[in-house]
């Protein structure tokens, strides 16, 4: 590796997924992540299987490689007074902790951050969780999507008069990239003080900075946002959301926001005469007749396929894009086979073979981050951690397999 983050070390102790998508992107960029499990308590995303179809063997890995790619994994049993003195060993040689627990546990275990600051007076640590260390909601358990509802995300979703949809787990990665930064941050406030400290960040907080246009309904206007289903809230916007195309599922988004783009779109679906229509003839007009002018649009791109419609668009200079599903993606989007952001990975399960995997975001031209490795199998790497990394004799690692350290 040659990443830009090459000879960080991270002791990681989070899972699922907000934690370990912050320390996947500092794994991809270099730094050497210890993941720490125990095997009668490991990472809940190793049990993650595929539900939803017939097969007969459900592929057992996939959320785990996702969020966890890059990274060594060790097991230690925290409950055991050795198996928490080797931690403390393991952090007075890395240069962050990382933790995604709800608030208080890794206090309850003992590892505080005082403690932690005893074995490197300089580490630097980074505490995730729904709610905070500290208040009213610290020790609630967020996951999935409690983290988009409470900060009012939920709220905005589905459709004007609907039942409000729960979204996936934007408020898990949304999290995790406000802790990377913030991650960031702080080393770089060591290379210029030779300090560390203790970071506080929450899913609850990182959500509530994402609803902006929100925030100025309310401040603004005196009014509460709601949910918009397919027409987002660009009030200054003449055409904005996702279109029906040929074949099945298959849509494209437009957005038209200015007075050439207007006119360009009704070029490109041969339609020049809505310029003159006394419907849309100015903005405020295009705005309040939204919906018959949504008609005349899906009427052109019903009679497209979807990748045709975005590049008859991009070619009059208005922004659309094809709404890709995965296969879409991963197979034909020209785009992303030219970035190279799928990537192949041999996993560690010989029987599983090689994985195809996201990549990299961020390009550098001479310090590129890359995906060499699947995620660990549970303890795979505690000859090294234990051994070469700590030191320890194979007579002592013996010793404590036996006491159960290694649980």
């Amino acid at each position: 590796m040659k990443g830009p983050l090459t000879g960080l070390r991270i002791v990681d102790f989070t899972w699922v997924v907000a934690g370990p998508f912050c320390t996947k992107t500092f794994a991809d960029m270099g730094a050497e992540v210890i993941k720490i499990e125990a095997r009668n308590r490991p990472d809940g995303m190793r049990g993650y299987v595929n539900r939803y179809t017939a097969l007969e063997n459900p592929f057992p890995y996939g959320s785990f490689d996702m969020f966890n790619r890059n990274k060594m994994g060790i097991t230690v049993n925290s409950r055991h007074s050795e198996g928490l003195a080797l931690l403390k060993d393991l952090i007075g040689v890395g240069d962050v902790v990382a933790e995604n627990f709800r608030g208080g546990v890794l206090e309850r275990w003992g590892l505080t951050y005082d403690v932690m600051r005893a074995a490197r007076a300089d580490v630097i640590y980074m505490s995730l969780s729904g709610y905070g260390q500290s208040g009213p909601y610290s020790s609630y358990a967020s996951h999935f999507h409690m983290a988009q509802a409470l900060p009012g995300f939920t709220h905005l979703t589905g459709y004007e008069g609907d039942v409000p949809v729960a979204t996936g787990s934007w408020g898990d990665t949304t999290a995790g990239l406000h802790a990377a930064v913030a991650l960031s941050a702080a080393l770089e406030h060591r290379n210029r003080t030779g300090a560390g400290q203790h970071i506080d960040v929450t899913q609850l907080t990182a959500m509530a900075s994402v609803m902006g246009t929100a925030y100025l309904e309310y401040t603004a206007n005196g009014a509460e946002a709601g949910p918009g289903g397919n027409v987002l809230p660009h009030t200054s916007s003449f055409v904005e959301g996702a279109f029906r195309c040929q074949g099945e599922e298959r849509w494209v988004a437009i957005g038209v926001h200015t007075e050439d783009e207007w006119r360009a779109l009704c070029g490109a679906i041969g339609a020049s005469s809505l310029i003159t229509d006394p419907r849309f003839a100015a903005a405020s007009d295009r705005i309040g007749n939204r919906s018959a002018l949504e008609d005349v649009v899906e009427r052109w791109t019903l009679q497209r396929t979807a990748e045709a419609a975005m590049a008859t668009l991009q070619d009059a200079g208005i922004e659309a894009a094809v709404v890709e599903n995965i296969q879409d993606m991963m197979e034909r989007d020209e785009q992303l086979a030219h970035r190279g952001y799928y990537v192949d990975a041999k996993h560690p399960d010989e029987s599983v073979g090689t994985l195809r995997m996201d990549g990299v975001v961020p390009k550098f031209s001479d310090t590129p981050g890359e995906v060499w490795r699947a995620a660990p199998t549970i303890g795979e790497h505690n000859e090294y951690v234990f051994g070469e990394l700590l030191g320890l004799s194979t007579k002592r690692v013996s010793e404590l397999q036996e006491a159960g350290v290694f649980f």
